[in-house]
């Protein structure tokens, strides 16, 4: 089976690939899962008190993944689960979780912020629009693809 990949998109996959393993080596750094700084740098964003499912939007992780998250962060004593509206739970950090949040997530996460702002806002735009058009494109293909099975 031949395939040739255009080279523009072989240097966007692979810059996809870094950063999600940017990230992959600093949730290890700070001896956290993947899902887990995913879960906390949702958190930071959505604030106390969010749900599951919020993080589940947020994060792009599946409900499965979280679900066996959060449940491992309880016992690690990261955050504790509160009741909500109806059967809802809400996360909530303990103690320790909060001093991780601050010592090993929030430093992250400004530094990423920091660089972004450093950019001019018209690249920042731009990368949006970019992106978000690659990624609509892309669907609607998969889409098609899907169709047609």
């Amino acid at each position: 089976m031949e395939f040739r990949q255009n080279e523009t998109l072989r240097e966007f996959d692979r810059l996809n690939r870094q950063i999600d393993g940017l990230y992959h080596e600093i949730a290890v750094a700070r001896g956290l899962s993947d899902s887990a700084y995913g879960i906390l740098q949702a958190m930071l964003v959505l604030g106390e008190g969010c749900t599951q499912i919020a993080v589940c939007r947020y994060a792009c992780l599946n409900k499965q993944t979280v679900n066996s998250s959060v449940r491992r962060m309880v016992q690690d004593g990261l955050i504790e689960l509160r009741q909500g509206g109806g059967r809802e739970m809400r996360m909530h950090l303990t103690a320790r979780g909060e001093r991780v949040m601050r010592e090993q997530v929030l430093p992250v996460e400004r530094a990423e912020s920091e660089v972004f702002d450093e950019m001019p806002i018209e690249d920042r735009q731009a990368i949006l629009r970019l992106v978000n058009h690659y990624l609509d494109s892309f669907r609607r293909k998969i889409k098609k693809l899907e169709e047609a099975r």
